[in-house]
């Protein structure tokens, strides 16, 4: 019984030293930052991907805003998400004698620079999936970025609130359904000259403040549904197209080549008037009073 005791110790101690090398040698692998630069002071983006327009973000006047191959403001997580390449840890440095073609270097499967640092992102490990990256002379493994905000399709970069942040809309025309704003703030429409002022509000508020819960590229075939505009404070109009309201809501925007995916929820709080309760009967009820008495 001792001798199991002992052995039982040994495991243990066994195994905390071998999670004590483990966590050393990960210790060992940590290098410098992928580049000098800090995520503040970067101020343009260009994300090349072979045979693809080239995406180019410019932060103007403390906003980042999409400049090519369409104008959009963009998704400040997702450019976050862009700008963390900047102090990623190198996990492990290569040598100047590592084949790059190996590696997915040569040619690079996409380029990111920021500002002038560029940074070329090669294949990942087999083991911890980190990614190859070069950049300055240096080649080495980094933690992998996502993916979605540096690939291909630029619409995740859109950002995800329809109506830019601090913006209002003066007009909403849906399918049955027009708003105006009128010089006093108060919202009136032509086809419901008897709808609440609280609805009409609510409505409008609605799409202020609509949020999608993810974009993605518009199909090749594009969309077909019912039309909606909305136009800014600074006459900015915005056209969308009803491309499906179930599963989910999806409003595509052909101008900018995407669609939004909002929840299906939003559907009714969109694109119609809220639904209002039947007014009691007062009449009707006083008459059946009586009647109530007398079959008593």
């Amino acid at each position: 019984m001792k001798r199991l005791y002992l052995n039982l110790v040994l495991l243990a101690v066994l195994a905390g030293l071998g999670v004590a090398i483990w966590l050393a040698q990960e210790e060992k692998e940590k290098g410098p930052p992928l580049t000098a630069l800090s995520q503040d002071q970067v101020t343009h983006i260009s994300i090349a991907h072979p045979d693809q327009p080239a995406i180019e973000l410019e932060k103007i006047e403390g906003q980042w805003r999409l400049v090519s191959p369409v104008k959009a403001i963009a998704d400040k997580y997702e450019v976050n998400g862009i700008l963390a390449l900047a102090t990623l840890e190198i996990g492990k440095q290569l040598d100047g004698a590592t084949n790059l073609s190996e590696l997915g270097l040569k040619p690079p499967k996409y380029s990111v620079t920021l500002d002038d640092v560029r940074i070329d992102l090669g294949g990942t490990e087999p083991i911890k999936f980190r990614r190859y990256v070069s950049t300055g002379g240096k080649v080495g493994l980094v933690p992998d970025p996502p993916s979605a905000a540096l690939d291909a399709d630029y619409s995740d970069l859109v950002a995800k609130q329809i109506v830019p942040e601090g913006r209002e809309i003066t007009r909403i025309s849906l399918p049955a359904l027009t708003l105006e704003k009128a010089d006093g703030g108060a919202w009136k429409a032509a086809e419901a000259p008897d709808a609440k002022a609280s609805d009409l509000s609510a409505l409008a508020e609605s799409w202020r403040t609509a949020k999608a819960m993810w974009n993605a590229a518009e199909p090749a075939e594009g969309s077909s549904g019912d039309a909606i505009t909305l136009v800014l404070d600074d006459g900015e109009q915005i056209d969308l197209v009803v491309a499906a309201r179930d599963p989910q809501l999806i409003l595509s925007r052909p101008a900018l080549g995407m669609r939004y995916t909002l929840s299906k929820a939003l559907t009714e709080t969109l694109l119609q008037l809220p639904a209002q309760a039947p007014e009691a009967d007062g009449e009707s009820l006083a008459e059946e009073a009586p009647e109530a008495e007398t079959q008593q």
